[in-house]
């Protein structure tokens, strides 16, 4: 399997009309209606008369119809199907099928914030060999017209909540990236109007449609189907950066098996050399001007030690065990010829995880981030919340908010390996200004991502 690497780009970039009509007709789909504790799936335009149903691998079902249902399910649990396509006894094609079961009770903590795009979205994927179908919930959206991002780069733009990707190659990985943008209402431009203002923040030069819009990314890593082959059907498509390895070191015995133990790292950092200081006030204060913040000076890079903060979150079924590490990067404050003014970190308390669930079969947690910088409490604040689950199967869902400043990277893969995780999401700033954002009460960037 492929690594993927995937950075989000709001840029747009050349753009291919039509691809979700190419070759529709031809393609098997599955539909699923989904309840708390039962998936019911519908093949079309099968290629041939008998089908053979793999959840996570095993064989449930087969026979003639054209209709399955799977009951007994977990509630709120990802399971990924694969249907082989029978004709004459003879395998002719394989549809994978990824999807959800519903929650049970929605409770306080499902949102992140008070917004619609803090709500989840059902986005429910079909695979094959030479296709990808993404079907989603509705999103706000202000012109009704969905961005379709593929590893990246703009793939295309519909007004439609299905499409179809027919110029993808068999056994490869992809991450999909469907976005949409909706501007906040006059009494919030307002209020961010005035925040600004107290924190003496010109925003005369920064992007006003990206200043007063909200934005939502959901995203679904998936593969295509390899080959067709009975082999093809028990397995279950998960790119190799997290599939489960042997447990050998940081002091843990090699138990003679796989056993699965996850890392999901965040980490937040300046991509420049230094940024102008914002903070006119604490300038003000010290009697000093023209000061710097000393950045990170780096591109994305999962196992890089320079960071705003890094917060890593563990799921072990080896113990099982849920837990964290929370560290946070010094900061350093130059004044205009370039010497060091100051330079201290902060504590990590603000620095929140949460650990909501522990099982045998998948584990739950949220992270709440609010940290600013040691030298005067007037700093702003980067905060940004998120959620996540994990399952034993080695499928994931992650969703959250943050700044739309600095730069934001979330990784997932094998703990206590050296093996590079996949990229989950990445954030970037455009350039020094963006750091107006920070500003409270400025939009958020809104985000989920799945596989």
């Amino acid at each position: 399997m492929k690594k993927i690497v995937v950075p989000f780009l709001v840029a747009a970039g050349l753009l291919f009309v039509g691809q979700q009509d190419v070759g529709a007709k031809d393609l098997t789909e599955i539909k699923s209606k989904r309840g708390f504790n039962s998936i019911q799936l519908e093949t079309e335009n099968l290629k041939g008369n008998y089908i053979k149903v793999y959840r996570d691998g095993e064989k449930v079902w087969e026979g003639n119809k054209k209709e399955y249902v799977d009951a007994n399910l977990e509630p709120d649990y990802s399971y990924t199907y694969k249907i082989g396509v029978y004709d004459n006894e003879k395998l002719v094609d394989i549809v994978s099928h990824r999807a959800k079961t519903k929650k049970e009770k929605p409770t306080k903590e499902d949102k992140a914030t008070d917004t619609t795009y803090s709500e989840e979205t059902d986005l429910v994927s079909t695979v094959g060999k030479d296709f990808v179908t993404l079907e989603w919930e509705t999103i706000p959206d202000d012109d009704g017209i969905y961005e379709i991002y593929r590893d990246g780069k703009l793939l295309d733009q519909v007004s439609t909540t299905k499409y179809t990707d027919s110029t993808v190659n068999n056994g490869q990985d992809y991450l999909y990236e469907i976005v949409s943008s909706k501007e906040v209402s006059n009494k919030q431009k307002k209020e961010i109007k005035k925040q600004l203002k107290e924190n003496d923040i010109d925003y005369s030069k920064i992007d006003k449609e990206y200043l007063f819009n909200e934005v939502k990314t959901v995203g679904k890593v998936v593969e295509t189907v390899e080959e067709i082959s009975e082999a093809e059907l028990e397995t279950i498509d998960v790119p190799e950066e997290f599939v489960e390895a042997p447990i050998q070191t940081l002091g843990i015995p090699d138990v003679g098996a796989e056993v699965p133990a996850y890392i999901f790292r965040y980490q937040t950092f300046i991509p420049f050399a230094s940024v102008d200081n914002p903070n006119q006030l604490h300038e003000t204060l010290i009697g000093k001007y023209g000061t710097r913040l000393k950045g990170d000076n780096r591109g994305y890079d999962p196992f890089s030690n320079k960071y705003r903060t890094r917060v890593d979150v563990f799921a072990d079924w080896w113990y099982p065990d849920l837990y964290a590490d929370r560290l946070v990067g010094e900061s350093v404050l130059y004044d205009s010829s370039g010497n060091v003014l100051m330079r201290d970190t902060e504590s990590n308390s603000g620095i929140k995880v949460t650990k909501d669930l522990v099982s045998s079969t998948k584990m739950m947690w949220r992270v709440n981030h609010d940290v600013g910088i040691p030298f005067h409490s007037s700093y702003p604040n980067i905060t940004y919340y998120y959620e996540g689950t994990v399952y034993k199967n080695g499928t994931f869902s992650l969703r959250g908010s943050h700044d739309k400043a600095p730069n934001h990277e979330l990784y997932a893969g094998n703990a206590y390996t050296d093996i590079r995780p996949l990229t989950a999401y990445t954030y970037a700033v455009g350039s020094t200004l963006d750091f107006g954002y920070l500003a409270p009460g400025t939009p958020q960037k809104y985000f989920e991502v799945s596989m």
